[in-house]
């Protein structure tokens, strides 16, 4: 009679070790699967030792919810034949995404937004051409090299024309595309953009009797050199400089003296903005 229950207290203290080491804390709403089940399949894919976290699996008849506490989602699946042991195999392969002990590794964005103020300025024919304005930009790539767009808005700026006997307001739209060059260094991106540009342009003559707008679309280039710090998960902000060249000159005319100005071929600008990260690539 000693060596039965010996043995039976000895099974008892083991088996009570062994539910001391799952670090997975399983409350099972119903009878399929059970606890026990699930638990030994996690020890056999990780460890028990490498276990942690709490988890709730319900048993809703033909169908089973697994989630994990403190998650926002639960994962449901379907399972008219309650089959319990596939059942427990399944819920513990979802749990062991979520428990798995080492932290993952997540490259750069996929996508970056960024959107801000600018600020141009140029010089022209009558002097300093100031503009403000603003830039929506968005960078797709998680490599070193990504595809560049942006659409803004300049304006408006004023030209003195004829030594300020005549002023010009010019209201630009710039619509650029090209290639950025990322270095990934931690929290800190600089980078350098090289594209093209088309800027949609309108230039109204002021105090100037019978004046209206004149529109034109004037093609460039554009370069680009900034930077990017995150500052907490996937927000950060960025600040550039970046210089602009339009070869087309618009001739701004005044009747009867002819031409009195143009519109600038370089234009040199100034941007802030806030950045928004994309989901993190997998390096």
């Amino acid at each position: 009679m000693g060596l039965p229950v010996a043995a039976t207290v000895l099974y008892a203290l083991l088996g009570a070790e062994v539910r001391a080491r799952d670090a997975v804390a399983l409350e099972v709403e119903g009878a399929c699967p059970d606890a026990a089940s699930v638990q030994k399949v996690l020890g056999e894919l990780l460890g028990t030792d490498e276990l942690r976290g709490t988890a709730t699996i319900s048993d809703d008849g033909p169908r089973y919810r697994i989630q994990m506490a403190g998650a926002t989602t639960a994962t449901t699946l379907a399972d008219p034949a309650r089959d319990c042991a596939a059942r427990a195999r399944y819920a513990a392969a979802i749990l062991t995404g979520d428990l798995h002990p080492h932290p993952q590794v997540f490259g750069p964005p996929v996508f970056t937004i960024e959107k801000g103020a600018v600020f141009d300025f140029a010089a022209g024919t009558g002097g300093t051409v100031w503009a403000p304005g603003a830039e929506f930009r968005g960078a797709f790539g998680s490599g070193p090299w990504s595809l560049v767009g942006s659409a803004g808005a300049r304006g408006p700026a004023t030209m003195d024309l004829g030594g300020g006997q005549w002023k010009a307001e010019i209201l630009r739209f710039p619509l650029d595309v090209g290639f950025r060059l990322t270095a990934h260094w931690g929290r800190f991106r600089p980078w350098l953009t090289l594209g093209g540009s088309l800027t949609p342009t309108a230039i109204q003559g002021q105090d100037v009797v019978q004046s209206n707008r004149q529109w034109r679309v004037d093609p460039g280039t554009l370069v680009m050199a900034g930077a990017t710090l995150r500052l907490f998960k996937r927000i950060g902000v960025a600040a550039a400089l970046n210089v602009r060249w339009q070869p087309r000159p618009y001739q701004l005319q005044v009747a009867p003296y002819g031409t009195v100005g143009e519109t600038p071929t370089w234009w040199l600008g100034i941007s802030l903005s806030y950045t928004i990260d994309g989901r993190p690539s997998s390096p």
